[in-house]
């Protein structure tokens, strides 16, 4: 127990400790644990490359990389409450039709935008998504902001196909192209999910693309 107390100096392999050289054994379990044993796994040592596992660690290990200014929280909860409130919507209105809803991570969307906002401030002017079922109306709805009348007629039956914007698929395989202001870097965006006419089972892919490289 004693042991637990002393203090000894950080190897460079590691970041938990940012701008402090040497940290004590108890603190070290204590931001280790905090880092490697929550809620998100991390995999990157089959990575050949010391740059790039360094580059993933320190994102994940040095505690300046967690802060979050109060405003950026603020705006994450509004996000977070806006993809709840959706889902509680759809839920509520048409109970009864196949939603693929996104319950139970709904934290995906301030997740997604947070990426978009700075990928945007960088230069980035395009982003295409490719997504399974699950959450694609949210990210619609929230994320790419296609109008909310486009998405409810796709639960109405009294239209015809011919009202409803779209290929006639159903309502969670359909995708949308939308450029529009993001608000974060103040620039125009275009927002591309690609349609989904099958039974496909996967994790999204979530790709990012600019005029240059970065």
């Amino acid at each position: 127990e004693a042991d637990l107390d002393r203090k000894f100096v950080l190897p460079p392999i590691t970041f938990i400790g940012g701008q402090e050289k040497e940290l004590s054994l108890r603190e070290i379990i204590r931001r280790l644990e905090d880092v490697y044993c929550q809620t998100i796994g991390l995999e990157y040592m089959y990575i050949n490359s010391y740059e790039k596992c360094n580059w993933i660690r320190q994102r994940f290990e040095d505690p300046q990389q967690k802060k979050l200014e109060i405003h950026d929280i603020e705006r994450a909860v509004k996000r977070l409450i806006r993809a709840s409130k959706f889902e509680d919507y759809l839920k509520k209105k048409w109970s009864s039709e196949k939603r693929f809803g996104l319950e139970g991570c709904e934290v995906l969307i301030p997740a997604m935008k947070m990426v978009i906002d700075t990928a945007a401030s960088k230069g980035v002017d395009t982003v295409i998504m490719g997504m399974p079922h699950r959450g694609r109306l949210n990210v619609l709805a929230n994320v790419t902001r296609k109008p909310l009348e486009e998405l409810f007629c796709q639960f109405d039956p009294k239209l015809e196909p011919s009202d409803v914007s779209g290929t006639g698929d159903v309502k969670y395989h359909l995708g949308t192209c939308i450029e529009r202001l993001n608000r974060a870097s103040n620039t125009m965006v275009k927002f591309a999910l690609v349609a989904n006419p099958s039974h496909l089972e996967g994790e999204t892919n979530f790709f990012v693309l600019s005029d240059k490289f970065v």
